[in-house]
């Protein structure tokens, strides 16, 4: 699996993250995958870039019915597996009532469709999560859905082929997000032209080039050439990471606002002058 390339590397660059964690944020991270799909190097990987996401890994959906330490945040369900779904994520539901659904395939073309899902609504989906990927790029991918944006693979598989509904910014930025460093100054959005953050926007929600395009008035080539200059403004690797980013900056400007809101609602009225 390409994800477990460079996981030492990326474990001692991550080593002296030691930012505190209020353990009434922890969070369970819960994958059900056949033994031996998630590596003890990747769960230490993931745990070291979430230190609030404490990782549990189950055989089946089964096993997965009970209570864990901490509320379960994501679920990650091996793709093969999805037709136990139908069996069991009523009831998962009912113990792990704020848990998000998502996808993990160990191949590109090992894909599930809403056709495997049964009764299950395809609209809890978030996403497919590829093991045969870097493993930054995953970690942004898992960012990006923890944040509660979706991700599906961009090339040859993506929702509208598959019957999934089209990909959507999360209409609640304020929900749950867990505790993060800060990221660099040199990395805010606000250092984009407009028309950059328009396509970002777009990128954010899932939108295609040619869609972007089109909506825009542009032509492919210069969405390629804003997006290119997005990834590069903005100190990212890819698209993904410029995503996940968005979404972290969002539900920041979210929870300041909530907050500068209770604020003034605590404030005694003022009287005008006469």
């Amino acid at each position: 699996m390409h994800v477990a390339h460079n996981l030492q590397d990326h474990l001692r660059a991550s080593s002296t993250n030691t930012s505190p964690v209020n353990m009434n944020s922890f969070r369970t991270l819960l994958f059900i995958c056949g033994p031996g799909t998630v590596s003890n190097a990747m769960v230490a990987a993931i745990e070291s870039d979430f230190p609030w996401l404490s990782v549990k890994t189950v055989s089946d959906l089964r096993l997965a019915l009970k209570e864990f330490d901490h509320p379960v945040q994501l679920v990650l369900v091996e793709s093969g597996m999805a037709s136990q779904l139908d069996d069991y994520w009523p009831e998962f539901t009912k113990i792990h009532t704020a848990a998000r659904l998502a996808f993990l395939s160990g191949d590109d073309a090992e894909m599930v469709g809403p056709e495997h899902l049964g009764s299950v609504d395809p609209q809890i989906v978030r996403g497919l999560l590829g093991l045969n990927t870097n493993l930054d790029v995953f970690l942004s991918v898992l960012r990006l859905v923890l944040k509660g944006g979706t991700y599906f693979p961009p090339a040859g598989n993506r929702p509208e082929k598959r019957g999934w509904p089209e990909p959507q910014e999360p209409h609640n930025l304020s929900q749950y997000v867990p505790p993060e460093p800060a990221r660099p100054a040199q990395s805010s959005i606000d250092k984009l032209t407009k028309r950059e953050k328009e396509i970002l926007v777009r990128i954010a929600m899932g939108n295609q080039n040619k869609i972007i395009a089109a909506a825009l008035g542009l032509s492919e080539h210069t969405v390629k050439i804003h997006i290119h200059n997005i990834i590069t403004k903005l100190g990212m690797h890819n698209r993904t990471e410029v995503v996940a980013l968005y979404f972290e900056q969002k539900s920041r400007e979210a929870a300041s606002h909530a907050r500068s809101t209770d604020n003034n609602e605590g404030d005694p009225p003022v009287k005008a002058d006469d």
